[in-house]
C-alpha cells in the first residue's frame, strides 16, 4: 500500500469584529481617566483644605500666644506701678508720722513749760486743733495719692481689655 498523504484541511480563523471591543475598551479606558482625575482633584482639594485649616490652626496659636505675651506684660506694668505706688504711698505714711512725732515732742515740750492751767488748756486746745487739721490733710493727701496709684495701676490692665475687646467681641457684633 502506498502511503498517501493527507493534507489536514486549511481551518481559517473566523473573523471577529473588534468593534464593539474597541468601543468597550474605548469607553473603559475614558472611565478610568475620569476616575483617576476626580480622586486626583478630591485629593488635591483634601491637602488644600488641610493646609489652609494647618495655617489657620497655626495662626491662631501664634495670636493666642501673643495675646497671653501681651497680657501678661499688661499685669507686669501694673504690677510695677502698684509697687511704685505703694512705696510712694509708704514714704507719704513715714513723713508724716515723723512730722507728726515732731509735733508730739514738741507740744509735749510746751505743756511741761506751762506756768497756768489756763496756758496749759489753750496749748493743749492749740495741739489738737493742729493735730486735727494735719491728719485732714493727710488723709486728703495720702487718698488722692492712693487713687492716683489705683488708676495708674489699672490703666495698663484697661488698655488690654479695652485691646481684647476691639480684637474679639467688636468683630462678632459687626
Amino acid at each position: 500500500m502506498a502511503k498517501t498523504k493527507t493534507v489536514a484541511p486549511k481551518i481559517e480563523a473566523p473573523k471577529l469584529d473588534s468593534a464593539p471591543y474597541e468601543t468597550l475598551i474605548s469607553a473603559s479606558k475614558e472611565q478610568m481617566e475620569k476616575a483617576l482625575k476626580a480622586t486626583t482633584e478630591a485629593t488635591e482639594r483634601a491637602f488644600a483644605q488641610a493646609k489652609d485649616r494647618l495655617e489657620t490652626a497655626v495662626k491662631s496659636y501664634d495670636d493666642a500666644a501673643k495675646f497671653s505675651k501681651t497680657n501678661i506684660d499688661a499685669f507686669v506694668a501694673a504690677g510695677n506701678v502698684a509697687s511704685k505706688g505703694a512705696e510712694t504711698i509708704n514714704a507719704e505714711v513715714l513723713a508724716f508720722a515723723k512730722t507728726q512725732y515732731e509735733d508730739n515732742l514738741a507740744a509735749t515740750k510746751a505743756l511741761f513749760g506751762a506756768k497756768t492751767l489756763q496756758e496749759l488748756i489753750e496749748l493743749q486746745n492749740d495741739f489738737a486743733k493742729t493735730a486735727f487739721e494735719a491728719y485732714a490733710a493727710h488723709a486728703t493727701k495720702l487718698s488722692e495719692v492712693s487713687a492716683k496709684v489705683a488708676q495708674d495701676t489699672f490703666a495698663p490692665i484697661n488698655a488690654q481689655v479695652q485691646a481684647a475687646v476691639e480684637k474679639f467681641v467688636k468683630p462678632l457684633a459687626a
